[in-house]
């Protein structure tokens, strides 16, 4: 993935322009709508691998991406929720005999509302850390199963603290260090 779209605003764009605009068929690959069933030969989890890709770079590249496991799991969620019109119908021209733009919020317009949850402490950008390109590793040993959107919901294997939680921490620790290291330099 080139930089840009490793930032929150390149990825719904790049969701935006090689998924939706260029008419992945959400409602048929996903199930939704009133003929769901006529078309059950058509249900596929494209989008939902595609998801599961990026999850296993971010976590070969924990400094590569500005987005975090949230981001990821709350695009999944919302792609099954149809509760936003962004991945609703087959293709844009559907979406704009539907009137999905008048009728229903985008999820980014949800997202962006609230953008410190979905941030990566991690993250640096492109030009400090060094990661122009990111050539991922494919190779079963390096793959691990995505527990944090697959196994959520089992109890048995969730995780003591949400990921969530220590991102918020991580993010706090990130801005008292640049705090103090914006005092040091006024200081000199």
């Amino acid at each position: 993935l080139d930089p840009y779209y490793r930032t929150i605003q390149g990825f719904e764009c790049l969701i935006e322009k090689e998924w939706c605009s260029f008419g992945h068929k959400f409602s048929d690959r996903i199930g939704h709508g009133e003929n769901s069933s006529e078309n059950a030969a058509e249900r596929s989890p494209i989008f939902l691998q595609f998801i599961d890709c990026v999850w296993q770079m971010t976590e070969q590249f924990q400094h590569a991406f500005e987005f975090n496991e949230t981001f990821l799991i709350t695009i999944l969620d919302h792609l099954y929720s149809c509760q936003f019109g962004t991945f609703l119908y087959n293709s844009e021209y559907e979406r704009h005999m539907n009137e999905v733009r008048t009728k229903t919020v985008s999820l980014w317009s949800f997202v962006n509302s609230a953008l410190e949850n979905y941030r990566n402490p991690l993250y640096a950008p492109a030009e400090v850390s060094g990661y122009r390109v990111i050539i991922p590793q494919c190779q079963l040993p390096q793959l691990r199963v995505w527990t944090g959107y697959y196994l959520r919901w089992n109890p048995q294997l969730r995780c003591q603290e949400p990921v969530a939680r220590q991102d918020k921490q991580l993010i706090d620790i990130m801005a008292n260090f640049h705090k103090l290291l914006a005092e040091r330099k006024e200081k000199s």
